[in-house]
């Protein structure tokens, strides 16, 4: 059975931006980005959070009123995210959200496999600078800690503040800069809906391990465990995408 989800999704004709997206922009200025840069960012934060569905046109008026920001912001925004294959400019419609194709997310899959995979073996190296395990811990703790129906329906929106710890705790400018982590909110996002109870609980335990190896500081299981839980996810998701 197919899992739903208690959140709404935004209204596919009405731009979809809320309120809570402001708080994406204005929470990233601790990061020397230009504004288009956390702009785009936010919209593909609220692609993850379901503000914003597949299929959906973003409306530059609704973003620029919403984000707070010029309407030549939202327009570098949204090219920046048509470059990254996350949105497409079509004439007389403007930006709408793209759907991933059978060989776009596996493609993904393959690049998110070999970074995901290094990013672990990077966090296990750091794993006991100071404060490092009690973050990863309190990053992991509910993820890998879901075991009712409720909990298990958070887990998807929990793994996004688990690979975020991960990848600052791993700390690697270079390897922050090459992740398409657009590409991947969107992938993420398009299939929220599609995953079932039992996907639910093999993707927790995946992490359990993934998230053990991290904090013995075993880096060579760590990216194993990594890349196999992203083998795994395409098992799951891609025999279920159209080619």
């Amino acid at each position: 059975m197919a899992r739903t989800s208690s959140k709404s999704a935004a209204p596919s004709g009405a731009g979809g931006a809320r309120r809570p997206a402001r708080a994406a922009v204005d929470g990233a200025k601790e990061h020397p980005r230009s504004t288009p840069d956390r702009v785009a960012d936010a919209i593909s934060k609220g692609i993850l959070l379901r503000r914003y569905t597949v299929g959906q046109r973003l409306i530059e008026a609704d973003l620029t009123r919403d984000l707070g920001v010029s309407r030549s912001t939202v327009r570098e925004a949204l090219r920046i995210l048509a470059s990254s294959g996350v949105v497409e400019l079509m004439p007389h419609r403007g930006a709408v959200i793209r759907a991933l194709t059978r060989e776009d997310a596996e493609s993904l899959l393959g690049v998110l496999e070999v970074l995901s995979g290094l990013a672990a073996r990077l966090a296990a190296a750091n794993i006991h600078l100071d404060g490092n395990a009690r973050r990863f811990e309190a990053a992991a703790k509910k993820l890998i800690g879901a075991n009712t129906p409720g909990a298990l329906d958070r887990v998807l929106d929990e793994r996004a503040n688990y690979y975020k710890v991960m990848f600052e705790i791993a700390d690697s400018t270079e390897l922050d800069r090459v992740l398409p982590q657009a590409r991947a909110h969107l992938f993420r996002a398009q299939f929220y809906h599609s995953l079932t109870s039992s996907d639910l609980k093999a993707m927790v335990a995946e992490y359990r391990a993934i998230t053990a190896a991290i904090l013995e500081g075993d880096q060579a299981k760590a990216e194993k465990r990594m890349r196999l839980h992203l083998q795994k996810t395409g098992e799951r998701t891609l025999p279920r995408m159209p080619v």
